[in-house]
């Protein structure tokens, strides 16, 4: 049976990263053309895109190029009272079922990051926390598999290696490191020079539970 791989997650949570790692493999139909470019937008260039908007086009859909599939979308995607990229939701449910009509099964994977960073991220661009956007629509999707932004960079090659998803994985690409490179982390993340704890950890001294 073909295979689709729909990866989602809330906004800036690293849904173009993994758009790329997981295009890599030559046996996937994915959103090759991010491989050359550093970005694209996804209403307009990710190769699923007018079928998100128009579900019913899935069914003209040629599922003869490939055995696997892979699509990216943010949930949501766009900015509040913004005009020129105005905020927009899709149904992943109705896309998930409108594809298993068509003959392909559908596994889903929901990217994540840490939750500080990611709500400074979204009030940066978005104005407010777009988050329960996605929580909404989590609640009614079956099994997922969570992916992680922090152990992708942590464990890298090994990382991959360690999922089980229902597309093939370009695990030893050579391109990865490439794409892995920088950690947009990074310029969110300070160091600490000291906490009380630290003494706790060089001495072995106990602390008392905080009232």
């Amino acid at each position: 049976m073909k295979k689709m791989l729909i990866l989602t997650g809330p906004q800036g949570a690293g849904n173009h990263l993994w758009s790329k790692v997981f295009s890599l493999h030559p046996e996937v139909y994915g959103w090759k053309s991010l491989l050359v470019n550093y970005w694209e937008a996804h209403r307009f260039s990710e190769p699923f895109a007018k079928h998100w908007k128009d579900t019913s086009l899935l069914r003209d859909f040629d599922w003869s190029q490939s055995d696997y599939y892979f699509t990216s979308i943010s949930c949501p995607l766009g900015i509040y009272n913004s005009e020129k990229n105005p905020i927009y939701v899709p149904n992943l449910i109705d896309f998930a079922n409108v594809v298993k009509e068509c003959g392909v099964s559908v596994q889903f994977a929901i990217v994540g990051r840490d939750q500080t960073i990611l709500s400074y991220q979204q009030n940066r661009i978005r104005n407010k926390s777009t988050l329960p956007i996605l929580l909404d629509q989590l609640k009614n999707i079956d099994s997922p598999t969570f992916l992680s932004y922090e152990l992708l960079y942590l464990y890298k090659h090994d990382y991959l290696k360690s999922l089980n998803l229902n597309i093939p994985i370009a695990h030893d690409d050579v391109r990865l490191n490439k794409i892995l490179q920088d950690d947009a982390n990074q310029k969110y993340i300070h160091n600490v020079e000291y906490v009380e704890l630290d003494k706790g950890n060089k001495y072995g001294i106990t602390f008392a539970n905080k009232p």
